[in-house]
């Protein structure tokens, strides 16, 4: 990365996604401009599992530096794969059956599909603690559990078999979203927890990810929410522009050395919060590493030119970009190189879906 312009040096900090199924003249045009430090794809992108493979490839030529190219590939209603291989059992059944070596089996499909279609991470497990099941939070049958220790023991399964597949995983939403009323992609939550209960709960499934042996917690994801009990700032700050939050507990109190991610900086639990540009500059202030931009090429430029005049005019410093830059660096060294596509390969691992999928359903039934 030290070869790079400043201007590309800061598109790492950007983790993007693009509108179509391959790599276009306007997407690579944006691409090659910004040299952001990874890509998410949609279901928008996927069309078949040739395509992917070969699109995740074009991906790696188009930019300068390796980049990490993840997908929300948790399962049940989240299942961004469904249109091109049997659906994925959904967190919640694993949640009713209760049984770690299935979430460990899991993960372990999860990564072996993934790294064939060429990404190196998924933004997955959802590590919140299920409080509001009815509320339109959009967490419904995403989460392990209403308690702690069964979030852990599940969560640290799937994350374990997803990791020794070489497939990086990502704890969210940072830090507990499960107590949120309203849906972050369209309003700002507040999550009203005291100090005690958080620490209690939703910090110590962090708190144990991180020191877990095989199934170590490498990056976290942000949540745009609003926690008055870690940050009582008028107007109120979501916690993934909180320095309180971000550097305050997850870095210095908690003692976390990987990659933090914001959620998409696009939802409107930001848009309500401040302007885009003030809010990708405030991301980085709070000591985010790498900010999600998921739909717009237009914000992604947006993003890129704001960071970089930005750093021209001081009000982001060499140090902190260079923080950021070997954070980021450390966790692609992690990534693993994708698997040759293999038609075979991937109506194996299909098969493997299904045969987990009927498993599950069968002894449910027994429960």
């Amino acid at each position: 990365m030290v070869s790079l312009s400043l201007e590309h040096r800061l598109g790492q900090l950007l983790f993007v996604g693009i509108t179509g199924t391959t790599v276009d003249d306007d997407t690579r045009k944006l691409l090659q401009t910004v040299q952001p430090g990874g890509i998410i794809l949609f279901a928008r992108n996927i069309e078949s599992s040739e395509q992917v493979a070969d699109l995740n490839m074009e991906l790696r030529r188009v930019l300068k530096v390796a980049p990490l190219i993840s997908i929300d590939q948790e399962g049940g209603r989240v299942d961004r794969l469904k249109k091109i291989c049997p659906p994925m059992p959904s967190v919640q059944k694993l949640r009713a059956l209760d049984d770690a070596r299935c979430a460990h089996e899991h993960g372990s499909i999860t990564a072996e599909l993934l790294r064939l279609l060429g990404f190196n991470m998924n933004f997955a497990p959802v590590v919140d603690i299920a409080v509001h099941e009815d509320a339109d939070n959009a967490l419904q049958e995403r989460c392990f559990g209403t308690k702690t220790q069964k979030i852990i023991r599940l969560s640290s399964a799937y994350l374990e078999g997803l990791q020794n597949g070489s497939i990086i995983g990502c704890g969210k939403h940072f830090p507990g979203l499960g107590d949120s009323v309203v849906d972050s992609h369209k309003k700002l939550p507040v999550v009203e927890r005291s100090e005690e209960k958080l620490k209690a709960q939703d910090l110590q499934i962090y708190q144990d990810l991180m020191v877990k042996l095989n199934s170590q917690l490498q990056v976290i994801m942000i949540a745009h929410a609003v926690y008055p009990a870690l940050d009582n700032s008028n107007p109120p700050i979501p916690a993934s522009l909180s320095a309180k939050i971000v550097t305050d507990l997850l870095r210095s109190k908690m003692e976390f050395q990987g990659l933090a991610i914001s959620d998409d900086m696009e939802m409107g639990a930001i848009s309500e919060a401040m302007g885009f540009s003030e809010a990708v500059l405030s991301a980085v202030k709070a000591g985010e590493d790498m900010m999600l931009i998921c739909q717009s090429p237009e914000r992604i430029m947006e993003a890129s030119e704001a960071l970089t005049r930005a750093a021209r005019e001081g009000k982001i410093t060499s140090r902190r970009i260079e923080t950021s830059l070997n954070r980021i660096a450390r966790i692609k060294s992690m990534a693993a190189s994708p698997l040759t596509f293999e038609t075979n390969h991937f109506k194996a691992i299909c098969d493997k879906i299904s045969e987990l999928s009927e498993r599950i359903d069968s002894e449910l039934k027994r429960i």
